[in-house]
């Protein structure tokens, strides 16, 4: 979203929610904003938006001087895809590979009983499930090769895409390539190597160095996280 942002040259206020060790997410103020429980939300104009890239699209709805979205329908439609991909494939592989990596380690001076605890507590009933899952059944390789698969497939599909396009949706830098690039830098940060081997995949390589020369990208990844 920061990237977004930045690209319109918004001005914006940050409201820190520690969601690792104070757990402001699940805090009765914030579930009133956001009754999933979960970051981004975005208030605007006394209004209240959630889920990352329905905010993408909001934004670039409610500040079209830079506009975000290819001008094409079937280019509008294939952002889209991107976003869909963002969320049902992306995000929900790299949490299952996150498990072990980072959330593990983050809950390691808990008991299994506190850790419960904390889980149960997320609203929506499919992520508490999932969660709670993971917990007593852990994150095995089959389940971590899995996930590498899926994302691998997406990546093949990526470099495929940028073999005929400059970016994501077409010739002009879209919402599409906001939404994933927060991703490969999440690839970095998990140490999975084999997905941001370059060498293999150039067009992605290639717009990873584009999307990290941009200013917007630069100022967005300038702002400090408190958590870290």
């Amino acid at each position: 979203m920061r990237i977004c942002l930045a690209e319109k040259k918004l001005e914006w206020e940050s409201r820190h929610v520690d969601i690792v060790n104070k757990r402001d997410n699940f805090k009765k103020w914030y579930l009133k904003i956001n009754s999933n429980g979960v970051v981004p939300t975005l208030e605007h104009d006394g209004r209240i938006v959630i889920e990352s890239n329905i905010i993408l699209e909001y934004l670039d709805d409610s500040f079209p001087d830079t506009r975000l979205k290819p001008n094409v329908p079937f280019q509008i439609s294939k952002m889209r895809l991107w976003l869909d991909r963002a969320e049902t494939v992306v995000h929900k592989n790299v949490n299952v590979l996150s498990w072990n990596r980072r959330h593990i380690p983050r809950m390691k001076h808990l008991s299994h009983e506190q850790h419960l605890k904390i889980l149960e507590q997320f609203p929506n009933p499919e992520t508490r499930m999932v969660r709670i899952n993971r917990l007593e059944h852990g994150v095995s390789n089959a389940d971590e090769e899995f996930s590498k698969a899926r994302l691998s497939e997406f990546m093949d599909a990526m470099e495929e895409e940028l073999n005929g396009n400059t970016w994501l949706a077409g010739e002009s830098f879209s919402l599409a390539d906001i939404a994933i690039a927060p991703f490969i830098e999440r690839f970095e940060a998990n140490n999975l190597d084999e997905l941001i081997d370059f060498r293999k995949r150039p067009k992605i390589g290639s717009w990873w160095g584009k999307i990290k020369s941009r200013e917007s990208f630069r100022t967005a990844y300038a702002f400090k996280n408190p958590d870290d």
